[in-house]
């Protein structure tokens, strides 16, 4: 390389369409979406069982816990990052739409 030339960039680090910020929220918000989604499902269960009557066995939240847990989580883990996604793109798109480039 000449003297007073630059190092070439790495085009793919600051390209704003990378799927790498993507990738890393979606992992992170499957995870916290799936607990997240769980624990509500658990709360609903608990509800549940107040209104049917039903007696959760010593040590367990909800009669049938782990079926709530289980739809709960899946909705979350789904939902989440449907959703994280979603607000992401739609800022980029409207970021680059107005020329901004921060």
């Amino acid at each position: 390389m000449p003297p007073g030339e630059s190092p070439p960039t790495d085009a793919s680090a600051t390209a704003p369409d990378t799927v790498w910020p993507y990738i890393g929220v979606g992992c992170l918000t499957l995870v916290v979406g799936f607990f997240g989604g769980g624990m509500i499902a658990v709360l609903v269960g608990k509800v549940v069982d107040g209104i049917t009557g039903c007696r959760p066995a010593e040590g367990l939240p909800a009669c049938v816990w782990w079926r709530y847990v289980l739809i709960g989580g899946l909705i979350g883990a789904l939902g989440l990052p449907a959703v994280a996604l979603f607000r992401m793109r739609r800022g980029r798109t409207r970021r680059s739409e107005s020329g901004d480039t921060s």
